[in-house]
């Protein structure tokens, strides 16, 4: 008789996608202020981009990667039963996140 649950049940995984949508809109606001913080005044050269550019990078990977993960976390607290409010908060600040950089991508080109 095996009486431990199983290791993916016991997770919680609607809070646990809540979590990486936060750190996803945490990521986008230190890729804003990394390159903000990467102008200079004019005739400097681009100092100021090369040596932000580890920051922006790294904010960019952690956007993408906490978004997949709040995604497939979604989908499991969806299945499992496991935190499905805490899912929907995440869906709907995931679906804002896109939405904000769809306004500003769409904005910049005419």
């Amino acid at each position: 008789m095996n009486t431990t649950p199983e290791p993916s049940r016991s997770r919680p995984w609607g809070l646990i996608a809540l979590l990486l949508s936060v750190l996803a809109w945490g990521a986008l606001l230190l890729g804003v202020l990394a390159f903000a913080a990467s102008f200079r005044p004019p005739g400097d050269g681009n100092n100021g981009v090369q040596a932000m550019q580890y920051w922006m990078l790294g904010a960019l990977v952690t956007l993408v990667l906490s978004f997949v993960g709040s995604l497939v976390a979604m989908v499991m607290a969806w299945r499992r039963r496991r935190g499905a409010v805490c899912a929907a908060i995440a869906g709907a600040l995931l679906v804002m996140l896109v939405s904000l950089v769809m306004i500003v991508i769409g904005s910049s080109w005419g």
